[in-house]
Order: C-alpha cells, then sequence, then structure tokens
C-alpha cells in the first residue's frame, strides 16, 4: 500500500525523432550566414522536447520558435526535416547487435552454453534407464533449469 502512494519520479527517456538543418539566419551587419540544426525529441511518456544550436538567449529566430512549439504542442515538425536514419550520417546503438559492441558478452553467452551443455553429458543415462523416477527427476530439473534462464533473459531485456 505504500508503494502505491510514492511512486517513483519518471525519468524521461528522450529519443531522436527528426532533425531538420535548412533554418538560418544572415546577419546584415557582417553579412554572415548562421545554419540552425534543430534536433526533435520525445520520450515513452508522450513528452516531448527540442534543441537547437542557439548559444544565447539573444540569439533569436521566428521559425526556430514556431517550429520548436509546433513540435511540443502538436507534434509536428517542419516539412523539410529527415528522420535521423544511416543514410544521414546516423546510428542508434540500440541497432548494433550487442556482440559486435562487446565481444566480452559474445565470449559469456558461449561459454553458458557450453556449460549447459556439460550438466546434459553428466547425466547417467546407465542408471536413469534402470530408475525411471531418476530420469523424470532429470527431465524435471532441465526443464525448471530452462524456464528460469528464459525467465532471467526477460528480466534483463527490460
Amino acid at each position: 500500500m505504500l508503494m502505491k502512494m510514492f511512486k517513483p519520479k519518471h525519468t524521461h527517456d528522450w529519443e531522436l525523432v527528426s532533425c531538420n538543418d535548412d533554418y538560418h539566419t544572415t546577419y546584415t551587419d557582417t553579412n554572415k550566414t548562421v545554419n540552425w540544426q534543430q534536433r526533435f525529441y520525445k520520450c515513452r511518456c508522450g513528452s516531448r522536447k527540442h534543441e537547437d544550436n542557439r548559444t544565447s538567449k539573444y540569439e533569436t529566430h521566428k521559425g526556430l520558435e514556431a517550429a520548436k512549439k509546433n513540435w511540443i504542442d502538436a507534434g509536428v515538425v517542419p516539412k523539410n526535416s529527415y528522420y535521423p536514419g544511416n543514410q544521414n550520417g546516423y546510428v542508434k546503438v540500440d541497432d548494433v547487435p550487442q556482440d559486435a559492441l562487446d565481444p566480452i558478452e559474445k565470449l559469456n553467452s558461449n561459454l553458458e552454453d557450453i556449460a549447459r551443455a556439460v550438466l546434459a553429458i553428466k547425466r547417467d543415462y546407465d542408471l536413469e534407464a534402470k530408475y525411471p523416477k531418476l530420469k523424470s527427476a532429470a527431465d524435471e530439473y532441465n526443464r525448471q533449469l530452462d524456464k528460469y534462464h528464459n525467465f532471467e533473459s526477460l528480466k534483463e531485456t527490460n
């Protein structure tokens, strides 16, 4: 009951949804053009945020402000925005297989497979033939072991 009263505070897990690099400002006094890079993010909870590369609150741009407001209020990005995919030089870390990121992870999974095989080899099939209860106990043990391995792997993915 106490846990229902005090829920842990949600921390946003921001996912990059869209990019836009087409907005720019040309300063007339210096004839300098500055390109603005916008990034649009969302969280699984439904919250949205916008970031751009302006370094000062005095750098204003009506288009950037409108794009930010449209994204946060309505979930709409400018029409020339693009998805940050591979063709644009972005790689999402979740898309890379874990084995490619960490060779130790691949080694660990191989060792776990070997350990399971050793457990299967350790069974005494001659005694199991003589004593059927021993065979059913060993089979039940292996079923339970597989169930708990699956359960643990599902917990890790969450």
